[in-house]
């Protein structure tokens, strides 16, 4: 796909977005969590702390709640969801209500971890997450070069079983970054050089995935 198309999806994102309500209902008395891995830590990108993922949603809350977010990033570079479950389990008992936003998007497939033990991760930090009232988005996978045929089989499968599992807490992200060549996974205008990563336009694709979500699954507190 080429940089023009890229840049057409992630308009039609934003103007879906933009489409579902004109003045976005979000939540802006919840503090906000971002649990993730390198991705969340802004790796990719060309200016961290200004074109990524995290910091595209720190500005929009501000934009639309006219007042700096209540945001807190809880990432490690090689971060598994499995690993960091407990972690966040413990924050949404600590934080009722909160805004938790959860993207490990290839660590835990990588590493070996089975769709089952994913699935079980997915469901105990769901039922955290209904228990202490909290908004949570539990992001799925992406496309990674390296990654053999059988993980990404395991990356779909999952997809497809959270999806069914989660409702709409979660989210797919795998068809968004696929790439439509046979020789490829991730999407060349979105690849940040290694294959692994995301660049800007990735960041902010997710931005646009992730805020569309959002403003969705908060529509009814209008």
């Amino acid at each position: 796909m080429s940089r023009l198309a890229v840049g057409l999806l992630v308009a039609l994102l934003a103007a879906s977005a933009h489409a579902a309500t004109v003045a976005p209902v979000v939540p802006c008395d919840r503090p906000i969590m971002v649990f993730g891995e390198a991705t969340v830590l802004a790796r990719g990108v060309r200016i961290p702390g200004s074109n990524d993922l995290v910091s595209r949603l720190r500005v929009f809350f501000r934009r639309v709640c006219h007042r700096e977010p209540l945001l807190e990033v809880f990432a490690h570079e090689h971060g598994r969801l499995v690993d960091d479950e407990a972690a966040i389990r413990d924050y949404l008992g600590r934080k009722p209500g909160a805004l938790v936003f959860v993207h490990y998007p290839y660590t835990d497939i990588e590493s070996g971890v089975s769709v089952d033990a994913l699935l079980d991760a997915y469901r105990r930090i769901s039922e955290a997450c209904r228990l202490n009232k909290a908004i949570c988005i539990l992001g799925g996978q992406q496309p990674v070069e390296a990654l053999s045929r059988e993980s990404e089989a395991r990356q779909l499968e999952l997809e497809r079983r959270a999806s069914v599992l989660l409702g709409s807490e979660f989210l797919p992200l795998y068809r968004y970054f696929q790439s439509e060549t046979a020789t490829r996974r991730l999407m060349m205008p979105l690849d940040s050089g290694d294959g692994r990563l995301v660049n800007d336009e990735g960041h902010e694709a997710l931005f646009e995935l992730y805020r569309r979500h959002l403003i969705e699954s908060t529509s009814a507190l209008r």
